[in-house]
């Protein structure tokens, strides 16, 4: 599980833009709702394989806790997962350019 010290650990400039870029994706009324419960359902499944490197086989159990406790919401798992110390850079940067690719063209295809 995510400990407390990794919650509260403040996020670098960069993470924490894909973070508020996630969380304003998600809530942003131009967003189709069919959108935007495919974008958690993508992006969740980046962060469950996020968990399973992080934690080995125990990481679909890390990743289904995790995102219980935070009551499914995608920002602050996310959040939990950029400040995690065993984050690889390379693990780092793909779920970057993963989700930040999903959340443009979700954004591109938001109705004015």
């Amino acid at each position: 599980m995510v400990s407390l010290q990794h919650e509260k650990k403040r996020l670098e400039p960069e993470d924490q833009k894909l973070v508020d870029l996630l969380g304003d994706v998600l809530v942003d009324p131009n967003v189709h709702t069919d959108t935007r419960l495919r974008l958690h359902q993508e992006i969740a499944e980046i962060l469950r394989g996020a968990h399973v490197v992080l934690h080995g086989p125990a990481g679909d159990e890390v990743h289904a806790r995790a995102l219980e406790a935070r009551a499914g919401r995608l920002p602050d798992l996310l959040a939990a997962v950029l400040v995690d110390p065993n984050l690889h850079t390379d693990a780092r940067m793909r779920l970057h350019k993963q989700i930040a690719e999903i959340l443009d063209s979700a954004a591109a295809h938001a109705q004015p």
